[in-house]
Parts: C-alpha cells; structure tokens; sequence
C-alpha cells in the first residue's frame, strides 16, 4: 500500500484532455515534411548509387521512436491520446502519428548530417555551435505542436517557454551527435556493403537511449517527487546543461579535428550531398 500511495503522489498526464483535430493534422503535415525531404535524398542517393546509409538512418530513428514513451513517463511530457491518430503502445501510452514522423529524420536523418560533417572536419568550437543549432531545431520543432495542444509537459517544469521547457532542447540535439559519432568511427568496419551497412540501423536507437540516459537523469529524478520545489527542479535542469556539454565535449574528444571551413559550421549541402 505505501507504495502505491507513492506513485499516487508523482504527478500524472491529462489523459482526458482531448487531441483536437485540425491541430493535429496540422502538426503532422509540418512533422512530415523534413521527412518527405530526408527520404527523397535517401532515395536520390540509392538512385545514383551512393549507397543506403541515409536510409537506413531513417529507418534507424524509426526505431528509436520506441524511446518516446519511456522519456515521456520519466520527463512529464503528455501526447494527447482522446481522439488521436494512435500508433503504437508502450508503458500504457499511445503515441500519435506524428513521433513516427519525427524520429526518423531528426534522430536518424539529423545522426546521418552528423556523421557527414564530423567526415569532412568539424573542430571543438563547431561542435558546440551544432549542438545549438540542432537545439533551436527542437525548439522549432515542439513549439507549433505545443500552441497548437497536440501535446504539453505537466508538473514543476524549470525553463518553461511558451510551454516547452527548454531543458529537452540541451539533451535532445545529444542523440542525432552520439549516432553521427558512432556511425563515423564504426562506418571504416562496415564497409560499402548494403548488407554491413544495416549495422548501422539499431545505433540510432542506442544514441537516443545513451544520450537520454547520460543527460536527462537529473531532470528525470526532480520530476518525479510529491509536490517537488522549483529550486530543485532548476538545479536539476541545470546539472542536465551541464551533462549535455560534457557528453559534447567527450563526442568531440573522439571526432573534433581541423575543419576545412575557417569559421561557422561546415556548408550542410556538402553533408546531404
């Protein structure tokens, strides 16, 4: 009984607050688009003979969508269910349509750029200012989803705006640079083969569950406590930055060296190419 008393106490999802339509189709058009774009350059790129890596990079992130119910239980987030288009469940939650058009190309798509880039020449400085772009991405990405009520976090979120609590933003770029580093060292043991290639499918899921493990335990902890004060929620979130910029800075250990650019990050058409 104390137990259950205790899982009482931590705070739970909405889960009669209804999907609302148009938003919803809305969203998953705006989700589906960079995917439509990562999957006509996997095509383009099979067509011309360079190989199926972006692809199987893509169905990689798919993979990885299995992640979003864990890191939704543990990190407060609620994807409506009432009315929704469902997909698959896990730990009683049923994901909408739209995380199975997300994961694969800012997991497995966004791991593929990564991996482009760290193979061209990336330095320190640059692996930083990718890890904040790919953070904007993320804002970019929830905030229309969020106004719109297709989804919401719930309970003492620390550096909520505009309802996204942008600790999320510090762990997620992590994922798509763990599977571009691990892609980039183990690519030489796979060689150009298409049947060694598919290797590479089950690191994109490895990176998203490394990269939220690594970071997101904080957060995951201060969460996850009876009536938990913001001081403690805002430390965590905290020592979460903190985690994020060291585990870029150990990628970086292994894929940092001289970049053929001078400045910025280097040109992203050269990556897709």
């Amino acid at each position: 009984m104390p137990a259950l008393q205790t899982f009482a106490e931590i705070p739970q999802p909405p889960v009669h607050d209804a999907m609302p339509h148009t938003a919803e189709l809305v969203f998953n058009i705006f989700i589906f688009i960079p995917l439509g774009i990562a999957l006509a350059i996997a095509i383009r790129h099979l067509v011309k003979g360079k190989g199926p890596l972006l692809l199987y990079c893509i169905v990689g992130g798919a993979l990885a969508a299995t992640f979003e119910p864990i890191v939704d239980v543990l990190g407060l987030v609620y994807l409506k269910e009432a009315g929704a288009h469902g997909t698959f469940t896990v730990l009683d939650r049923t994901m909408p349509l739209y995380i199975c058009f997300v994961y694969p190309w800012y997991v497995g798509g966004m791991g593929f750029l990564a991996a482009r880039l760290f193979q061209r020449g990336i330095s320190m400085k640059q692996l930083f200012q990718l890890w904040a772009v790919v953070g904007f991405v993320d804002i970019f990405l929830e905030l229309p989803g969020i106004i719109a009520h297709t989804y919401l976090y719930y309970g003492h979120q620390p550096f909520n705006v505009f309802g996204f609590p942008l600790w999320w933003a510090f762990v997620n770029p992590v994922m798509p640079m763990i599977a571009g580093a691990l892609i980039y060292k183990l690519s030489p043991y796979f060689g150009s083969s298409p049947w060694r290639l598919l290797a590479v499918i089950p690191l994109i899921p490895m990176a998203d569950g490394v990269a939220n493990g690594a970071a997101a335990w904080p957060m995951w902890i201060a969460l996850n406590q009876h009536d938990v004060s913001y001081v403690w929620t805002y430390a965590a979130a905290l020592v979460t930055l903190a985690l994020s910029l060291y585990c870029v800075w150990i990628i970086g250990l292994v894929v940092a060296k001289q970049a053929t650019a001078a400045t910025g990050l280097p040109v992203l058409e050269e990556a897709f190419a």
